[in-house]
């Protein structure tokens, strides 16, 4: 057991044998260089168990080290740790109670009937005097109403955002997605967990091809229509303009990722890793 404990010391020692630092593997692995420290400290409840598996299977992998062999010990470990720790204890449960009171032995103090008229009436008038006001100032006051509607609409229109327009209505093929005009490729590991559902939605006339395996649309989405993907184990998507759509994966809104350039996005991502890949492309009209 002692030996299993002290697995990720073995692993901090592989990886300074070869002279890696931890800020180089975060940057290939967008690992956030906080779990790779928890992972060689033996730290392993800063996250949950299959966070900690996924980044502990990268980790491994960036320094050849056997990861499924780092997984058995991580498990052990884990489990050993908590089967140790854990402690049950039964709540008693509470002696029964007469729950019979004797009226006379609360003493409650005897209110007489005419006072609780009184009040009655009183508690009614105020209520018909709130109404009655409230009629008056509603009849008053119409103009100012349609003055704050009509303020509300004139804002909304300054707040339409005016959309490329897409230039032709052929549907996206590989031929769209050149090499040469790839302008950067990215990835980040999302948080999230099963079932995964892939959502889209058009803010203006588009483009899209998306395969989630069971579904398979190469279409133009008008404004305003709404496509959803479930994710069994990999879904990939293009899309003719990041300003084009909203997408969202679960309950995680991907605009900061995609941004809102008009260019091109290719991208899939896989549920055994939660890696999402997004790549963007200058368009070709």
């Amino acid at each position: 057991m002692s030996e299993q404990k002290l697995f990720f010391n073995d692993l901090k020692a592989k990886r300074e044998s070869q002279n890696i630092s931890l800020e180089e593997i975060s940057d290939f692995t967008k690992i956030d260089i906080r779990f790779l420290v928890a992972i060689e400290d033996g730290d392993f409840e800063c996250l949950p168990s299959v966070y900690m598996r996924l980044f502990l299977r990268s980790y491994c992998n960036y320094i050849s080290a056997d990861a499924e062999q780092a997984l058995n010990d991580y498990e052990f470990y884990t489990i050993g740790s908590k089967t140790e720790s854990k402690t049950f204890s039964i709540p008693r449960e509470p002696e029964d109670i007469d729950s019979s009171i004797d009226e006379k032995e609360l003493n409650l103090p005897q209110v007489p009937t005419a006072k609780i008229i009184t009040i009655a009436i009183t508690v009614i008038a105020l209520i018909l005097t709130f109404f009655l006001i409230s009629s008056i100032d509603s009849d008053s006051t119409p103009n100012n109403t349609s003055r704050i509607l009509n303020e509300k609409e004139s804002l909304e229109e300054l707040e339409t955002v005016e959309y490329s327009s897409l230039p032709n209505t052929s549907l996206l093929t590989n031929l769209d997605f050149n090499t040469e005009n790839m302008i950067s490729g990215n990835n980040r590991y999302i948080v999230a967990s099963a079932p995964f559902t892939f959502r889209v939605e058009a803010l203006a006339k588009t483009k899209i091809n998306v395969n989630s395996g069971s579904i398979i649309k190469n279409k133009i989405m008008e404004p305003g229509q709404i496509e959803v993907f479930p994710i069994d184990d990999k879904i990939s998507y293009d899309f003719w303009s990041a300003q084009h759509i909203k997408c969202s994966l679960n309950d995680i809104d991907l605009t900061e990722f995609f941004g809102g350039e008009d260019n091109l996005i290719r991208g899939w991502f896989t549920t055994n890793d939660l890696l999402l890949n997004y790549n963007f492309y200058k368009q070709s009209l």
